[in-house]
């Protein structure tokens, strides 16, 4: 942990103390350990390194007042975009620049073209639907529950930071010949990817419900409630029920993956090493959702500051998944 402190303050994501304090409660850690357990200690860091960068800009985006809250995210994400574009940093580059800039460095280069392709083309999918619910909270709009589930697949970075997995835990999304001739094989992985990035967001709403709720921001909770007519206690449960049902279609999905009948034989053991990875990313997010010092109510702003009995019900929901 003390590595990944003294990173986020070289790059500057975490100077000052109350953000140290912060980052350290988040023990991203224990979530970068589990992600990728057979790592060396170099790859579980840089694991950790990127999930702290996803971490506290998904965090400073968050925590924006909705009236500068598009603009803002829009500048910033176009910043990050140019990055990945091989734009040079400049003087007054911001905290976000300079550790994404970094952590690109030592990742890129380590993997195909096709996957830097794919990485760049991950991240702007989520820069666009990150902004786009930006632009959704600034007019206080109330999305509908399919569109609001489309946008959280891709706001949680899961597909973007699937993608480091696949370096640090040497499983590259297999795209061989063999493969892309079986439609089977490679419709399941995408919806492997889908179902994972569908299981972690949603998990992640129920943890941060009360948070998002007292800062007036929509969430999965939210929008179920208000679709659905319900009450809040209603909406959590039917909630918990969605994510359960979605974790049952990932585990399934993974199974058949792992089922040498269903892929061809040159890409069984690169799809099966890529679904271990992906199954151990789902995993170690939902761990750390229920260990995490993230979402405690003393990193809130006082505004946005959530009973004990919510911050308890979050954190009771996460539970059950591990």
């Amino acid at each position: 942990m003390k590595r990944l402190l003294c990173w986020a303050e070289q790059v500057g994501l975490a100077g000052s103390a109350p953000e140290q304090q912060r980052l350290a409660a988040m023990r991203l850690d224990v979530l970068a350990a589990r992600m990728v357990p057979a790592a060396d200690e170099a790859d579980v860091e840089l694991t950790a390194q990127w999930s702290a960068f996803i971490c506290l800009l998904d965090d400073y985006f968050d925590r924006d007042l909705p009236g500068t809250f598009a603009s803002r995210a829009g500048s910033v994400l176009q910043c990050l975009l140019d990055v990945l574009a091989g734009w040079e940093l400049k003087p007054d580059s911001t905290g976000p620049e300079v550790a994404l800039a970094d952590l690109w460095r030592r990742t890129a280069p380590r993997m195909s073209p096709r996957w830097r392709d794919r990485f760049i083309a991950d991240y702007t999918d989520f820069s666009r639907a990150t902004f786009e619910e930006a632009s959704h909270r600034a007019r206080r709009s109330q999305l509908p529950l399919d569109t609001y589930v489309a946008l959280r697949r891709q706001t949680i970075t899961l597909l973007p930071m699937a993608a480091i997995v696949e370096c640090t835990a040497a499983a590259p999304l297999p795209d061989s010949p063999e493969l892309a001739e079986h439609s089977v094989g490679e419709e399941s992985l995408r919806a492997l990817r889908c179902a994972a990035a569908d299981v972690v967001g949603w998990t992640n709403d129920l943890a941060s419900a009360e948070g998002d709720r007292r800062r007036g921001q929509d969430n999965l909770l939210t929008v179920v409630e208000r679709e659905w007519d319900c009450s809040s206690d209603v909406s959590h449960t039917a909630v918990v029920s969605m994510r359960d049902a979605r974790l049952q279609d990932f585990r399934s999905l993974a199974v058949r993956l792992s089922d040498e009948q269903e892929t061809p034989s040159a890409a069984h053991a690169s799809v099966r090493a890529y679904t271990t990875a992906i199954c151990d990313l789902v995993g170690a997010s939902l761990y750390w959702l229920d260990r995490t010092g993230r979402f405690d109510a003393q990193w809130l702003p006082p505004h946005a500051v959530p009973t004990q009995r919510s911050a308890q019900e979050g954190r009771r929901t996460t539970h059950e998944t591990s």
